[in-house]
């Protein structure tokens, strides 16, 4: 039997993983060595959440028993780990295209994302771009807002989402900039930089675009 690890949805969603065709709450009680009713309360919370679902009716010789799955959602979010193939993605097209043309290749990437994100900035005037640029940065995980210093407008963004990848490839840099230059259609300079031990990067927009 499976023994205790983590918390018993953590638990739940690791014996899930497992069973392809899904497991029913009589399973899951077996494996995790609790009550039917203890297994049916955090099934709820995973429902709640959307990290399982109910799957097929299982034909046990009895009753048929109703058996639960995880949802694309509950796969990920469980670990995975990205950060060591992109090093090694960096790594390769680094060697292979040296530094400058590395740089290129992310701003391209910038203003190729920007271009397909244009709809959603199109015919704004100057100040709505840069809200819906800080909500869309929102939603990437940037934790981004707006600040006013010393009479410069500038973007902050209190979380690098690939700080790790940024310290070793400060290219990365490039694909950000890129992207919200495109996007505001404006020129920015970047001021701070978390990658170089800054407490933000910051991103200030020029005057005559305000």
């Amino acid at each position: 039997m499976t023994q205790p690890s983590g918390s018993r949805q953590e638990q739940i969603l690791n014996l899930l993983l497992a069973a392809s065709n899904g497991l029913s709450i009589d399973e899951l009680a077996v494996e995790m060595q609790i009550s039917r009713n203890a297994v049916k309360q955090h099934l709820v919370g995973l429902e709640k959440e959307q990290l399982v679902a109910e799957a097929a009716l299982n034909s046990t010789g009895g009753r048929p028993a109703r058996s639960y799955k995880l949802t694309e959602l509950g796969r990920n979010r469980l670990p995975k780990q990205y950060g060591w193939f992109c090093s090694l993605l960096l790594t390769e097209l680094k060697s292979e295209l040296g530094e400058a043309a590395l740089r290129q290749m992310l701003a391209r990437m910038g203003v190729n994302l920007a271009q397909s994100l244009a709809p959603q900035f199109n015919g704004k005037d100057p100040a709505a771009k840069r809200q819906t640029l800080v909500e869309l940065m929102q939603t990437l995980g940037y934790r981004a807002e707006l600040e006013t210093e010393n009479g410069q407008l500038s973007l902050k963004a209190v979380n690098c989402v690939y700080h790790d990848l940024a310290q070793q490839f400060p290219e990365l840099c490039e694909f950000d900039r890129a992207l919200i230059g495109t996007l505001l259609e404006s020129p920015i300079e970047q001021t701070a930089c978390m990658a170089q031990q800054d407490c933000a990067c910051r991103f200030r927009i020029c005057a005559g675009e305000r």
